[in-house]
């Protein structure tokens, strides 16, 4: 085992594990449902009989368990009395008395909520992105408290029986990467590395080491050659996009190379492909359900937060309630855009939400190599068939764009460099392969320094290397 370094990727939306024998750095399978065996969707499925599914498998599970489900919704009595407000509306039933009233006695309000009843299991995505946000501290499923730590932790525990298989034994130590910043804010940044950390070791992992996930991806990179080099890596992935500059002397071997490297600057912001598929869902698919109708005899605008659910897809079925349905389907009758508000209703009932995602993500993923692609969903409930083009794409991410180069020019700002002074710019993450990303840096290094590497396990493979001299 003394000879065995482990490096983990735990991603947004995806993860990657290698393992390095100071030989030769070996990428694991995880995921033998995947289109990429070696990379694991970080998803997970809790059945509501407390079964947890990891990867492909929990998204295939949610899809074929809940869409096109009727959603039952029930009024359930949490326990909580609440002091009524003062200046409510009064009582107005025929035995209300006012003028008898005791003055210190205060009326009370019984606290209820609206559950789903016959849910049969819970999906999760992104968990990472939650790890920062201190007031999530976990959520109930099916009558059982999970702390985020431990969510995350059921998905590292698939990792790490991965590692083990592997390596032939129990595989106590690994490099952990990390983006540059979990969020702007520096106290969420320690609360998400500290989550982090705990669910790595509830997975099994006693000792963690925390690196930088563009510099593993640089480390990978650099250690196959003996040239003297500066080097930026831009690492898009699905929440956050990290650069970091390197500057590597001549050595001979790994060690050395690696004791003559130095770390210039790193610079990063929570802002990668899940923020542009929401913009791809605002800008395409918020009309078709509606968002521009008017309803009612004044014509009033259709309110949004309605649309804003959509982006949060986990939550929609909240929505699945009387009350929001009946007053759909009043807006609907009377509605410029009936076939639009109907199309909601139907998302919202049928339980839509992650199929299409799911397929602006595909539609995001097909525009890499095509000029243009539809986003397409067909059943009898909703119908969605919206063309894509790439020059429009660009168009709806302008404000990503702008926030991904302000970190790159931040990076080089901190390294006193300018885009001339590095030989190679290296890209790495799913998000990285989008065409406007790609087309912003080849305008800034020009198109012959811009090196891809391994979208998805190019970071864990650095992370391994990293791993035997950390």
């Amino acid at each position: 085992m003394a000879n065995v370094y482990c490096g983990i990727d735990f991603g947004t939306s995806n993860s990657s594990a290698a393992l390095s024998n100071g030989a030769k750095v070996h990428v694991l399978p995880l995921d033998p449902q995947n289109d990429s065996v070696t990379s694991l969707p970080s998803l997970l499925y809790i059945t509501n009989e407390g079964e947890s599914i990891v990867g492909r498998s929990a998204a295939n599970a949610f899809i074929e368990r809940n869409v096109d489900r009727e959603v039952l919704l029930k009024q359930v009595d949490l326990g909580i009395d609440i002091e009524a407000y003062v200046a409510s509306e009064p009582d107005k039933s025929e035995s209300y008395r006012p003028g008898s009233a005791d003055p210190n006695v205060r009326e009370a309000v019984r606290a209820r909520a609206m559950v789903e009843v016959n849910s049969p299991g819970r999906l999760f995505q992104s968990l990472k992105t939650l790890l920062r946000h201190q007031v999530f501290k976990g959520t109930e499923v099916f009558g059982t408290t999970y702390l985020i730590e431990e969510l995350v932790a059921m998905i590292l525990k698939r990792i790490k029986a991965a590692v083990d298989e592997v390596a032939g034994a129990p595989v106590e130590r690994a490099v952990f990467g990390r983006p540059v910043r979990f969020s702007t804010r520096d106290d969420e940044n320690a609360v998400a590395e500290r989550r982090l950390q705990t669910a790595a070791n509830l997975a099994g992992f006693k000792e963690v080491v925390f690196f930088y996930e563009p510099v593993g991806a640089c480390v990978e990179y650099a250690i196959a050659t003996e040239d003297r080099q500066r080097l930026m890596v831009v690492d898009i992935g699905g929440g956050t996009c990290d650069v970091c500059i390197m500057e590597f002397g001549g050595a001979h071997g790994v060690s050395e190379r690696l004791a003559e490297s130095k770390i210039l600057s790193v610079a990063g912001v929570p802002v990668a492909g899940d923020a542009i598929d929401r913009e791809i869902i605002r800008s395409k698919l918020f009309p078709v359900f509606g968002s521009r109708a008017r309803y009612g005899p004044n014509k009033l605008p259709m309110p949004q937060y309605l649309y804003n659910q959509i982006l949060d897809w986990q939550n929609l079925y909240k929505l699945n309630n009387e009350e929001t349905i009946n007053w759909l389907l009043a807006a609907e009758a009377n509605s410029s855009q009936p076939e639009g508000l109907r199309a909601l209703r139907f998302l919202i009932q049928r339980n839509y939400g992650y199929p299409v995602a799911r397929e602006v993500e595909a539609a995001k993923r097909r525009l890499s190599s095509d000029l243009e692609t539809e986003i397409r969903l067909e059943n009898e409930a909703v119908t969605i068939l919206e063309q894509l083009e790439r020059s429009e794409f660009q168009h709806i991410i302008e404000d990503q764009l702008e926030v991904m180069l302000g970190s790159i020019q931040e990076a080089e700002s901190l390294a006193g460099l300018k885009p001339g002074d590095l030989d190679l710019v290296l890209t790495t993450g799913g998000t990285s392969l989008v065409p406007a990303i790609r087309q912003m840096l080849e305008e800034r290094f020009t198109p012959e320094r811009i090196h891809k590497r391994d979208t998805f396990t190019s970071v864990a493979s650095g992370l391994a290397i990293v791993a035997q001299h950390a």
